[in-house]
């Protein structure tokens, strides 16, 4: 692979986004817009692509040297079945439901939120296909790249290993588990959720235009990073061949719990600025149940045009009150147990009067006793 040197950060400019603006003054949001940032036509970014099949195992030229190493090899091959096991079991599954789901009409709108997200482009992609931007929040630090050059073959080959264990084990737990992924990314090398976005984006067939990092300021405008600062975020150009335009994931490190955000307004800010949204929550950890987290789900529900989630996210009620129609789909009997305050009574009466059919695949906490419980809230 020719050398991947480490990326200076960028001097970025605020999106051009009409609903970017801060407002003095109260208004509802604006329907979604989004930014053509990059042509089509626009060639790909060849290092950071071909880094991203290096980690994915997948065959790019610019690799052709450190594809020829065993290590490299092994990784490919035990990657391949894995991944192919994961798309017969989830994810392919997943794609059928929603093909005949259509619960995402033409007019939705083309920005996903993915709150208390970390690393999870796959699930994200599969239950949101064709989003223009996808906006993830998560505890877990942003990371950056290396110069493989540098590294001693031993070291890289535990970077795979890492990789690989970050990758795929959360899908037999069906989640990601925080404390996992602090663990993984303390690694020297595998540092953050850029290597897992990287990852997904090269096994789903997309190249890589462009790796941008930034911070925000108060009022939630992306600002260049301080020299020597951490940055706050990155945003990912892709695309697969035959897309008409370059899209964008946008990945956000911070707590948004009502603390973290009177601390640093900037996310909860960046969030109001852009306008209607779909939203996914899974695996969320119950934290919307709380009155300390009624920031974020103040914009979950007053910007979201469509919610899927599973019941980690917000409780039916809220839903409803929000003014939602609600489908309830899948199994809902029980929580785990670590979650066991959690359960709505209400809601299992619900599922048994109403009897909903099984899902036919299985994601979320309830893994762990074999059932998957989704709600799909529709906007009035």
């Amino acid at each position: 692979m020719k050398k991947f040197l480490w990326l200076s950060i960028l001097t970025l400019t605020v999106l051009v986004i009409p609903s970017c603006k801060r407002k003095r003054t109260e208004k509802k949001p604006q329907k979604d817009s989004v930014a053509v940032v990059v042509d089509q036509r626009a060639p790909l970014d060849a290092k950071w692509t071909a880094f991203a099949k290096f980690m994915a195992g997948t065959h790019d030229d610019n690799n052709d040297s450190i594809e020829q190493r065993e290590y490299w090899k092994m990784h490919a091959a035990k990657t391949d079945l894995r991944w192919r096991l994961l798309m017969q079991t989830v994810g392919t599954p997943i794609s059928t439901w929603v093909s005949d789901k259509k619960y995402l009409p033409e007019n939705a709108p083309k920005t996903l939120l993915y709150p208390f997200a970390g690393g999870d482009f796959f699930y994200a992609n599969l239950f949101y296909p064709n989003r223009d931007t996808i906006i993830m929040i998560g505890l877990e630090p942003v990371g950056t790249g290396f110069e493989d050059s540098t590294v001693a073959p031993p070291q890289m080959e535990d970077y795979l290993t890492v990789l690989d264990r970050c990758m795929f084990y959360p899908h037999k737990l069906g989640f990601f588990r925080t404390l996992s992924m602090d663990d993984d990314f303390s690694h020297e090398l595998m540092n953050g959720t850029l290597h897992t976005f990287l990852f997904y984006l090269a096994r789903n067939g997309f190249g890589i235009y462009y790796v941008e990092y930034f911070s925000l300021d108060l009022n939630g405008n992306q600002v260049a990073v301080e020299p020597g600062a951490e940055p706050k975020g990155i945003k990912i150009g892709y695309s697969a061949k035959g897309d008409k335009a370059v899209k964008q994931l946008v990945y956000i490190s911070q707590d948004i719990s009502n603390t973290g955000n009177k601390k640093a307004p900037g996310v909860i800010n960046y969030l109001k600025q852009r306008g209607q949204v779909v939203t996914f929550l899974k695996a969320a950890s119950y934290l919307m149940y709380k009155d300390y987290f009624s920031d974020i789900a103040g914009v979950v529900t007053g910007q979201s045009k469509i919610i899927l989630q599973d019941d980690s996210g917000m409780p039916l009620q809220a839903m409803l009150s929000a003014g939602f129609e609600t489908e309830l789909l899948g199994e809902y009997s029980k929580t785990i147990h670590l979650f066991e305050n959690y359960f709505q009574k209400d809601m299992r009466d619900e599922y048994l009067i109403k009897k909903p059919a099984k899902l036919p695949f299985i994601i979320g906490y309830s893994v762990e006793f074999g059932e998957c419980n989704l709600q799909l809230g529709t906007k009035k």
